[in-house]
């Protein structure tokens, strides 16, 4: 048995209600004049009330009406065999599509998907997303508030490879059952535009080219005008040790960025003169905010996890000592070996503005200024492209049937028993004006009733 509502049962200290008011009632008495009293010598007497309760049956109907009120509020559930049983057989169906399958050509077309067993579902929905894996924890979100039944997820996909992994299953609860439907079917071959190249000579285009048994890669150059994304301020003394760092990151070739994104690096290492450091600085501040736009979120988030850029930085022995870094609108994403910022971030109403403490002629800049061209520019997801599906055998290993209920949860319930409850209330109610009304007025309460109206 379950209480939805269990803080409600404190109320059950209102029973001794009605046993209150049929002790505390009083009956006035009316006084009236006993002529042969008038003689009587006047002494000082105790008052002495006796309080009676009266009334037993009655009295017990009224408290059973407020229990029984109470206990309907609390919202009793008796689990049963029989309710048990019911629940296992509904069935709630989270159904997870991407893109590329049928079923999600069919309901953004505004027609109906075919149903996925004979057995119609308690409830269904379904998670269209361009990633299964997020489909599925949007799904196991949903399972999770569902009312008692068997949950199950059917993945509808061609299932190409490493759109789903075991780590995506793993994360499903165990109680939840896994079914897959390979719907659509996958190209032999599909090529793909794979983003744009900067280079020393040009901008180049690239195309990937994937089969069953072959993946192959071209490039090849387009009239784009040459635009490195990444405006450096430094002193004259570190311009030729710039140019050899560009040159060195063009000549391993870096992903060129829409022409709307542009970041600004800052060198304000120790090791310049005071002078020209302090003008870098103020140039870096002078429009420096908190990052409000995705993409510089994106980018920073990016050079933060490059493991290049990390390494690197546990090479450099001394951070930047200058108290403005650790305050906003500056974001740390690496630090030197002493533990002070190295490479700090913010935002600008145009750019994203970064700022490191490394020398010019440290590792540190060459892989800092490939990571930040890379991390403003958009990737090609080639997952989306991918031929090849998943083996049946796999699929078969990933699905399982749905688990029984175990134990429901309180706050999923759909349904409860105070109903009945709620029918007991209104007949203890008729019985109670039953008994008031119907009862007949005996002479022993005839002659209580004229002693007590005596003083």
């Amino acid at each position: 048995m379950f209480w939805l509502n269990p803080v409600a049962l404190f109320a059950l200290a209102a029973v001794a209600a009605p046993i209150l008011i049929h002790i505390l009632i009083q009956r006035r008495a009316e006084r009236l004049p006993f002529p042969t009293l008038r003689f009587l010598q006047p002494t000082r007497l105790a008052s002495l009330r006796l309080h009676l309760l009266e009334d037993l049956l009655l009295l017990a109907i009224r408290m059973a009406v407020i229990a029984v009120a109470v206990a309907a509020l609390a919202g009793p559930l008796f689990v049963t065999a029989a309710r048990r049983q019911a629940w296992d057989r509904r069935i709630v169906r989270a159904v997870v599509t991407d893109e590329g399958s049928p079923r999600s050509a069919a309901l953004l077309s505004g027609g109906k998907a075919a149903p996925l067993s004979d057995v119609p579902p308690f409830l269904e929905k379904t998670f269209d997303s361009g990633s299964l894996p997020d489909g599925i924890r949007r799904a196991v979100l949903w399972l999770d508030a569902a009312p008692p039944a068997r949950r199950e997820i059917v993945v509808s996909s061609p299932l190409p490879i490493g759109s789903i992994t075991s780590a995506d299953i793993a994360g499903i609860p165990a109680g939840i059952g896994i079914r897959f439907e390979r719907a659509g079917t996958l190209p032999a071959t599909r090529t793909v535009d794979a983003g744009r190249l900067l280079t020393p000579g040009a901008v180049r285009a690239r195309q990937v080219t994937l089969s069953a048994d072959a993946t192959s890669v071209r490039d090849t150059a387009v009239s784009d005008p040459m635009v490195w994304p990444v405006d450096v301020v430094s002193s004259k003394e570190d311009r030729p040790s710039l140019d050899a760092a560009l040159a060195a990151v063009l000549s391993q070739r870096v992903w060129a960025g829409p022409p709307d994104r542009r970041a600004r690096l800052v060198l304000a290492s120790v090791a310049q003169p005071r002078v020209e450091m302090a003008q870098a600085l103020r140039l870096a501040m002078s429009d420096a905010a908190l990052i409000q736009q995705p993409w510089m979120a994106d980018a920073a988030l990016r050079i933060a996890r490059d493991p290049d850029v990390r390494a690197a930085a546990a090479r450099v022995s001394a951070g930047s000592a200058d108290a403005r870094f650790v305050a906003a609108p500056w974001q740390t994403l690496v630090s030197a070996a002493d533990g002070r910022p190295l490479i700090v971030v913010a935002g600008s109403p145009n750019r994203l503005v970064v700022v490191s403490a490394a020398p010019a002629t440290d590792l540190m800049t060459p892989l800092l200024l490939r990571s930040i061209a890379n991390a403003m520019a958009t990737g090609t997801d080639l997952q989306r492209a991918e031929v090849v599906p998943i083996s049946d055998a796999q699929v078969q290993q990933w699905s399982r049937p749905s688990a029984s209920i175990a134990s429901p949860r309180i706050e999923n319930m759909d349904q409860d028993d105070r109903r009945w409850l709620w029918l007991a209330v209104l007949c203890l109610l008729g019985l109670e004006m039953w008994i008031r009304r119907g009862r007949p007025a005996d002479e022993a309460d005839a002659r209580r009733e004229e002693i007590a109206r005596v003083d």
